[in-house]
Order: C-alpha cells, then sequence, then structure tokens
C-alpha cells in the first residue's frame, strides 16, 4: 500500500480536529475524553496499516468488537 496516497487521510483528520476543537474544550470531560481516543486510534489503525505487510486488516476485527456493543437490530 502507497503511504503517499494515506496522506490526505492523516491531514484530513487533523484538519477535522483542529475545526472540532473548540467545541472539544466545551464538551464534558467523558465526551472530551472518548473523542480524543478515537482519533489516537484511527492514528494508531492507519500508522499499523501502513508500516506492516500483514493481511490481517485492523478495521475488520474492530468492526466485529464494535459488533458486539451494538444493538441487535438498527
Amino acid at each position: 500500500m502507497n503511504k503517499v496516497f494515506l496522506f490526505p487521510l492523516v491531514l484530513v483528520m487533523l484538519l477535522m480536529y483542529l475545526n472540532d476543537r473548540k467545541s472539544l474544550n466545551s464538551a464534558p470531560a467523558v465526551n472530551r475524553w472518548i473523542s480524543r481516543v478515537l482519533y489516537v486510534i484511527s492514528i494508531g489503525i492507519w500508522l499499523y496499516g501502513t508500516s506492516t505487510k500483514s493481511s490481517v486488516y485492523v478495521a475488520t476485527w474492530l468492526s466485529h468488537f464494535i459488533n458486539m456493543w451494538l444493538p441487535p437490530a438498527l
């Protein structure tokens, strides 16, 4: 996978964080914590996906983990 094509995704994520910074600072502490953890997890998934040659995609097993927390029918 070419890292050059994934660079715009990281740039957009950074711009989203900078754009949401004021609203995050005024949000309750729990929401700030969850939002920042999700940003860090997203960056970690991106780094793992671009630094390994593995065929195991983090988003796949992460979606199975998230699926356990969702209600049966949305």
